[in-house]
């Protein structure tokens, strides 16, 4: 569990064809970040370093619930994207 602006959310590790990974359009996907049950349901197939960006893209949808932001799902999923693959480099630099 991890709290973001005072609201609880839970990871939850599912089977890779499990209908809670299912998107709004039908697909099965690697990850999918409920608002309703405040939850990111995960595949228990993800590892290294795909596991810690697939993490980082679905944290970016958990921090704009949690903080009202809202944006058309294509530029949220942007941003998701960026974030995942950038964001790291963010975190090192600072640190330095």
């Amino acid at each position: 569990m991890f709290v973001i602006n005072g609201i609880e959310w839970d990871i939850v590790w599912v089977n890779s064809n499990s209908s809670d990974l299912m998107r709004s359009d039908g697909s099965i996907t690697v990850a999918v970040t409920d608002w309703n049950d405040k939850c990111v349901y995960m595949s228990n197939v993800l590892r290294g370093g795909f596991l810690r960006r697939v993490m980082a893209h679905e944290l970016v949808h958990c921090f704009c619930f949690s903080r009202n932001i809202y944006m058309q799902i294509q530029e949220e999923e942007r941003l998701a994207d960026w974030v995942s693959l950038h964001g790291s480099d963010l975190v090192y630099l600072l640190d330095d």
